[in-house]
């Protein structure tokens, strides 16, 4: 397994195309509040198409930043992020969202669950986004609920779940578009053993992760031995 150190460096990861997958070019993220806080200066890297990355690094290193920034979620004070041959720093939230739903599957750390609404309903959200007609949302969500084993409490609240029902529903929403890229942030941190089980089968490349470019941030070494790449994101010294 090939390990990658980062923190300012230009480095693909993965075999080199002429089109990445993902890109970072020369970003700056500078937090204002409380107090000005740079985690990073001058970031560029490349994730080539089909490849499986594992970051890894310290509390406080800027893991979940970099996941972030590479699914739109935050913007950078500087540079560019480039997915899939597009610039998502110049695309409107409007934008943003409709190309998140057809383009990345997410995975956050901080479940954004609706907890009111059934795990049904959940799953089906990006499709919403994506104006799908009423028949295919419930044929792509019927799909994957049964690939996650969550056919059962479809009609279940999201609200009355534990953690780590909870992360699979996180899972099937982030796949149920079928998108090119998946980042999961932590993906089986604080999870019981048995869950954590299904979300590394689900990770170990079944066909609901074939041929998809995927970044895990984790802890977790079986994730990282999964992993075609790591890479190791070192804590900026102020």
């Amino acid at each position: 397994m090939e390990e990658v150190n980062l923190l300012r460096q230009t480095r693909s990861i993965g075999q080199s195309k002429s089109r990445f997958a993902l890109e970072f070019r020369h970003v700056r993220k500078v937090y204002q509040r409380p107090a000005e806080n740079e985690v990073y200066s001058d970031l560029a890297f490349q994730l080539s198409h089909g490849t499986f990355v594992a970051a890894i690094g310290p509390i406080g290193s800027g893991k979940t930043t970099m996941v972030n920034l590479m699914s739109g979620l935050e913007r950078p004070s500087a540079g560019s992020v480039i997915v899939e041959g597009k610039d998502i720093t110049q695309l409107s939230e409007d934008e943003l969202a409709t190309f998140r739903a057809s383009t990345i599957g997410v995975v956050p750390q901080v479940q954004n669950l609706i907890g009111e609404l059934t795990v049904r309903e959940n799953v089906q959200l990006p499709l919403l986004f994506l104006r799908k007609g009423k028949t295919e949302r419930a044929g792509m969500t019927q799909r994957v609920l049964e690939r996650t084993g969550l056919q059962e409490d479809a009609a279940r609240l999201v609200g009355t779940m534990s953690v780590g029902e909870k992360q699979l529903v996180s899972m099937a929403r982030a796949l149920v578009c079928d998108p090119p890229i998946l980042v999961l942030d932590e993906p089986t941190e604080a999870l019981d053993p048995l869950v954590a089980d299904v979300v590394l089968g689900i990770l170990r490349g079944d066909n609901l992760t074939a041929g998809k470019t995927i970044f895990v941030t984790t802890h977790d070494r079986r994730v990282v031995d999964l992993a075609k790449r790591t890479m190791r994101i070192k804590k900026k010294i102020p």
